[in-house]
Order: C-alpha cells, then structure tokens, then sequence
C-alpha cells in the first residue's frame, strides 16, 4: 500500500465507517484499490469491480486526510524506496494493467473500462476503447445489433488491429462457433469501393486487414453484396474478419460488439 495525505475528491467522509486499520483492510480485501480516511479513522474503501473513475488530490499532513493506494512499485528490490516522483502506481486487479495519471503535480487519476469489459489502447490516434461482445440469438441481424449497442448509449464498434479481432474470437470459440458464424462489428463500404468505413466514431485505418486477417469474398450472393463486417471462424484459421450482405447477414450471426470510446 502506498500511503499520502490525500483525499478522494467528489467524496467525503460524513458517512464512513470507523476503522483503525482502513489500510490494512484494503490490502487484505482482494477488490479493494484505495483507502480513503481521516485522522479520527472513518474510512472509506473503493473496490475495482464497481469502481471506473477515481481522482485522488494531494492534501497537508494538517487537513487530516489520508489516502492508501494498493499498487504495485516497479522493482524487485525489497530495500528500494523510491521518492514520490518516480512512483506510478499499477493495479494488476482485472484482466488489463492500469496505471494511474498525473494529470497535475498533485492530482492521481484512475479510469478503466465498466464492469468486466475489454480495454484497447490504441496507439494511433492515441485513444482507449472499451468493447464487449454479446450473443443475442443466432440469426441475429444488422439492426438488431445496431439497436442493441445504441439503445444501451454504445456503438457497434470497429476494429483497428488485429488483436482485438483475436480477443472477439476468442470469446466466440468458448460457445464452440461452426465456421461462419459470427459477431456483427462495424464497417461498410459502397458497391463501387474496395474499403471498409467505421462509423462508430473512433475506430481509424485498417490495422485489423493486416496479416491475413481478412477472408473478403467481395461477392454478390442471392441476399445482395457482401459489404459489411463480421468476426467468425473461416475456413482459413488464421483470418477472422468476414464480409457479408448487409441488413439480414448470413443469418448465422449471433450477436453484436458493442464499443465506446474512454474520454
């Protein structure tokens, strides 16, 4: 536990428990990320899995407040104290490591994606994207998976690599998928164009194309032409982007990845 004079802000303390050992609690809670509590031990404890955003503000030993960090320091020196400069505190909780910012000389910030959701650091533009893939019903279609991101205040999302192609299969072959059935993702093109445009409003250029990872027939089958995007199985292993008919799609699709953009 890293421990400053420091208060969690849009929180106090009117309504915290009392414990003398606030700090200790944290560390021995296995969800516990911060301890917030004053000088009279009314703590406050903040949790991973229903925490998204925290800011924590350096305060004087005078106001009485104090904030623990359960972090983890970047060196295997048990005899290393690092000065509070060189200290970037890491939870290693959830499936991603998540560094807290400094977005002041005296303020920390932590942010992360909700509940058990993937994050994406992308690199260009440097963004983060937060997705999940959901399985509605096989036969799923377009609109239906438009309706169901959209309604819910997300996008059908993008994808700008080919990791996050890898990471939507890899959810899809624990349902033991056949070949062709899929995930709907963002991506159409005209009838007259060979590129795919994201409409989500964040996804940029086409890193998820690279290395094979596009099977694209191009084609125009009896349901109109294959101008919209899928993750699914092909029949060749390692690609995993799929085009097909816009609208009604396959009719193997299962669900949709919804995506939003962290601000």
């Amino acid at each position: 536990m890293l421990k400053i004079f420091g208060k969690v802000l849009d929180s106090d303390l009117k309504d915290a428990e009392f414990d003398e050992n606030c700090t200790q609690t944290c560390f021995s809670d296995s969800d516990c990320i911060l301890a917030f509590f004053d000088i009279n031990s009314n703590c406050q404890l903040f949790f991973y899995n229903s925490t998204e955003t925290l800011q924590v503000e350096e305060t004087n030993r005078d106001d009485g407040f104090f904030v623990a960090f359960k972090t983890n320091l970047s060196t295997t020196n048990p005899d290393f104290c690092p000065i509070e400069s060189e200290i970037s505190p890491i939870i290693l909780l959830g499936g991603d490591p998540i560094s807290w910012t400094n977005p002041s000389d005296s303020t920390w910030l932590f942010k992360k994606c909700i509940g058990n959701w993937k994050m994406f650091k992308r690199p260009d533009p440097e963004i983060i994207v937060c997705m999940q893939v959901f399985l509605i019903r096989l036969g799923t279609t377009q609109p239906e998976a438009k309706d169901y991101c959209t309604s819910r205040g997300w996008k059908v999302t993008g994808v700008a690599s080919v990791e996050e192609t890898i990471w939507i299969l890899e959810l899809l072959n624990v349902t033991k998928l056949d070949t062709y059935k899929g995930i709907w993702i963002d991506g159409e093109k005209e009838t007259t164009s060979d590129n795919f445009e994201w409409t989500d409003g964040y996804t940029e250029g086409y890193g998820a194309f690279e290395n094979n990872n596009a099977e694209l027939s191009g084609v125009s089958t009896t349901n109109g032409p294959e101008n919209c995007l899928v993750v699914s199985r092909t029949k060749s292993n390692n690609r995993r982007l799929n085009d097909i008919t816009c609208g009604k799609g396959s009719e193997w699709e299962w669900g949709v990845a919804c995506g939003y953009k962290m601000e």
